[in-house]
């Protein structure tokens, strides 16, 4: 018999978006790597860019985004949910 997770399967929720874009942008990313790295189509990844922007987790010049030190500390946390998640993940 074959071991089935049970969890949360399905799209990818928002912190997790929020979070994979600013994995990125810790090495000063241009606009159009993200849309392709973050597999988001142009008017989403500009939302969310809006919204890092204005949260104050990104900021752009010129051409790059780069996180800021209110991101880091997004991810930080984002990852310590991620590891509280799957500790406590059961397997069949």
């Amino acid at each position: 018999m074959r071991k089935k997770k049970i969890g949360i399967n399905r799209r990818r929720s928002e912190i997790e978006i929020l979070t994979e874009i600013l994995k990125m942008a810790t090495m000063d990313i241009k606009k159009t790597a993200l849309l392709y790295k973050a597999n988001l189509n142009h008017s989403l990844l500009n939302k969310y860019l809006n919204f890092m922007i204005e949260k104050k987790l990104l900021v752009r010049d010129n051409d790059l985004y780069s996180i800021t030190e209110k991101g880091y500390e997004f991810l930080v946390l984002s990852r310590k949910l991620q590891r509280l998640l799957e500790e406590d993940r059961v397997h069949f």
